[in-house]
This record gives C-alpha cells, structure tokens and sequence, in this order.
C-alpha cells in the first residue's frame, strides 16, 4: 500500500523532462483548468479534451449534483453565466428534462457534461492514457457528492486501482473528509483554498498528496513557508489560475508542481522555453520570482493575496 502511494504521489508531483542538451529538469505539470477555457466554453467536453490533445498533462473540472442525484460538470452553483438559463441553483433542478436541454452561450453550444461522460473518457480513450483528473468539489455542494463520484466512478469502470493513479479530488473544505474517508478511502486528495492557515488543517488527511493555492496566496511569507512545508512532508504544490506569461513564468521560478491554467498550450511553450535555457545554478526559488515579476505584479498580487486573507474567514463560514 504505501509503494502505491508514493507512485501516486511521484504521479501528481512536477515531473523529470530532458532538454534539448541532455540536463533533466524538475517541471510544473500542466493542468487544463475547466479544460481549454480560454478557446473553448468552459467544463464542455469539448473543452476538456483539447486540452488533453493539445498537451496538457492533466485536466480540472468541477463538479456538482443536481436534485435527482445525477452528478454534472459545472463551476457556476447555478446556469446563468454559461448557459444563459434562469438564477435558479442546480441543485434545486433535475438533470432529466430540464439541465438536460441547456447549450452554452458560447460556440459551439454545448450540453452540460456528465461526470460519467468525462470518467469514459479516461476509461476508454488512449490519449487520456497517461493523464490525469482534477475533481473540484465546490464548497457549497452538499457533502453527498462523494457518494456520488464514488458510485459514477464504481459504475464507468469498477476497478479503484485505475482511478486512484488518475483522479485527484480537489476538497475545499474539512466538512468533505469524513465522506472522503468513507467513500472514496484510497483516492488521491488534494486542498484547494485561498488560505494558508486553513491549508494546514488538512496536512494530517492520509491520502493528502498536495496543496492547489490562489497565486496570490502563495505570494507572501505565509506562502513560502506552506511551500516549504509541503516539501518537506512530500505533499505537492498547485498553483491556480496562472493566465498571464508573467505568472506562469512566477510559477517555473518557484519550482511548484503542477499549474492550472485556461490555456494549457502558452504554459506548455514557456515551460519548454524554461526547460531549454541555460542553468541557473542554485537559485534559492524565491529569489528567482523577484527577478521574474514587476513592480506592479507584486503590488497586485500582495494586496490580492491580503484581500483573500481577509475574505477567507467569511467564506469558511458560509461554506462549513
């Protein structure tokens, strides 16, 4: 059992890619965020499998659950943005003649996926062979979606051995982990949040393989030291939404683990660009993201990052 684990957890690490002049460099992995959102509608499965085609290690998406029990890809708790549908929340609606019917407003005016229609796709077609997923589950679902992945999963392919080196649930909030536990025992887990210090409640969860924080977030003292933290416990590091080059070079400097980003195929160029330029020697990582950044990145991001510390506590509240 732990061989299994610390080949999940090398799995969903930065990985070892050769250069152009033979040196092996530690690299982010590149994660399609709602798929290829920045050419495609977000969460269709359009979406999601370009960015697996056009070169993205692994894909986000996130999950909720609709009032008959179907569990659907959605980030929005309701249709309104994407499909341009009423206010209402999805978990007030059924699937089965109502969200069944909705296209995107964006072309090419696509159905709301199934997570069983995205499981199929890992469980049936090659170029999903190597790769992996990101399940988000938003904080404000009701704690049954884990019962629910856990029997879409069961259901697509009964074999946990398959998905638990290619499924990663994405946890926002502690509530989840008794149903965790219970459900979904042996899947790879890892805390999304925008907190540091609420991280770090979850460093005890036993199949805690890392940590996907706000960019922003990472920016400050606190943020350093959960990065430090975490390699020192072998826990991974993800970094969301990196969209600017200027961010994703932040995170080649800082050495972190995988990236979520719109547009998994500009990450893919500045990595093989990082990958390919002469040695740096040893840089400690954090001086390497001041030489990256400018003046007005910094002062972004440290008064984003002071914003979300602020925010966070209410949202907690809200959520738990």
């Amino acid at each position: 059992m732990e061989k299994e684990r610390e080949i999940e957890q090398f799995r969903f690490s930065a990985k070892p890619v050769t250069a152009a002049d033979g040196r092996v460099k530690l690299v982010p992995q590149s994660i399609g965020h709602r798929g290829f959102s920045a050419k495609y509608a977000e969460n269709t499965l359009s979406a999601l499998q370009a960015a697996i085609e056009d070169g993205a290690d692994a894909i986000e998406t996130d999950v909720r659950m609709s009032s008959d029990g179907v569990v659907v890809i959605s980030h929005d708790p309701s249709t309104k943005r994407v499909f341009g549908s009423n206010g209402s929340l999805i978990k007030k609606r059924p699937y089965v003649g109502d969200l069944d019917k909705l296209l995107t407003l964006r072309p090419p005016n696509e159905k709301m996926p199934l997570l069983r229609e995205v499981l199929e796709l890992f469980a049936s077609s090659a170029n999903f062979d190597d790769k992996w997923l990101v399940i988000d589950v938003k904080a404000d679902n009701e704690v049954d979606v884990i019962e629910g992945i856990a029997k879409v999963m069961k259901e697509v392919k009964d074999d946990f051995t398959f998905w638990n080196s290619r499924i990663v649930l994405g946890i926002w909030m502690v509530k989840f982990l008794p149903y965790c536990e219970k459900y979904l025992p042996q899947t790879p887990m890892m805390h999304i949040g925008a907190n540091v210090w609420y991280a770090r409640k979850f460093l005890g969860a036993p199949t805690l393989v890392g940590f996907s924080i706000l960019l922003a977030s990472l920016y400050s003292t606190d943020g350093y030291a959960l990065i430090r933290e975490s390699r020192a416990a072998g826990k991974a590091i993800y970094v969301w939404t990196v969209n600017p080059d200027e961010a994703m070079r932040m995170c080649l400097a800082l050495q972190v683990d995988a990236v979520l980003t719109d547009n998994p195929v500009r990450f893919n160029e500045l990595r093989k660009e990082y990958l390919n330029r002469e040695a740096d020697g040893k840089v400690d990582p954090e001086s390497a993201v001041e030489k990256v950044l400018t003046l007005g990145t910094k002062t972004r991001l440290y008064a984003l990052g002071l914003l979300m510390k602020t925010i966070s506590p209410i949202f907690r509240i809200m959520n738990e």
